[in-house]
């Protein structure tokens, strides 16, 4: 192991805990995939508020014609 691994190994271990996630996320931003792949995985919530249907304020009158039954102005 080279003399800055070690450095930083020694570094991160005198970390306080609540420093850990901060630079977890920084080194994880930095870090490629070990199998090529998307580098980290998104967490569950992303795109939970997608409605897959594209922009709803740009279709807000078909959606409106659509609920009510008539013609939205």
């Amino acid at each position: 192991m080279s003399t800055l691994r070690e450095e930083l190994h020694e570094l991160i271990d005198r970390l306080p805990e609540s420093q850990v996630a901060p630079i977890l996320a920084i080194v994880r931003e930095s870090t490629p995939a070990e199998d090529g792949g998307e580098k980290w995985p998104l967490p569950d919530f992303v795109g939970a508020l997608s409605s897959g249907k594209g922009d709803l304020a740009a279709r807000s009158s078909e959606i409106l014609r659509a609920e009510l039954g008539r013609d939205a102005e």
